[in-house]
């Protein structure tokens, strides 16, 4: 399990990792999205299957993202596995809504959220916990760090 990105990966790859990590990276490997959006789809995806091949990575102590995937429209979905979560224990799920507005503010202080934003990615953090059942999930859409 990687602990911090490989020096292997390409930018693109490093910078969707740094919207998951909260670090951000200057914007390295933007200027492949700037194309139309099937060529966007395409890079995103092999950026994907990049980083899905080297993790999984360990985020904190009970957070690891597992991989991500690629949706039409430049909508990236990133997996990630909460250590110990029960979804199934009265609460959970209701416990990471109420956290959505604090994630969601978290993960828009990256500065280079929002230029993916304006460049149409809609980032999509779908948390499971134990069995790979779902917790909660964060989207955020391409002019949603702009309100923040």
């Amino acid at each position: 399990m990687q602990t911090s990105p490989a020096v292997s990966l390409s930018t693109l790859a490093r910078l969707l990792l740094g919207t998951v990590q909260g670090k951000s990276t200057g914007m390295s490997g933007v200027t492949r999205l700037t194309g139309g959006g099937s060529t966007a789809d395409a890079e995103l995806k092999a950026a994907c299957l990049e980083l899905t091949r080297a993790g999984p990575f360990a985020l904190d102590g009970a957070t690891r993202l597992e991989g991500c995937s690629v949706a039409p429209g430049k909508r990236v979905v990133f997996r990630l596995s909460l250590a110990g979560v029960d979804a199934t224990r009265e609460g959970t799920v209701a416990f990471m809504a109420s956290a959505r507005p604090i994630l969601e503010r978290g993960i828009c202080r990256n500065p280079d959220v929002p230029v993916l934003g304006r460049l149409g990615v809609t980032l999509n953090y779908r948390y499971m916990g134990i069995g790979e059942l779902p917790v909660g999930e964060v989207t955020i859409a391409p002019n949603r760090c702009e309100a923040k």
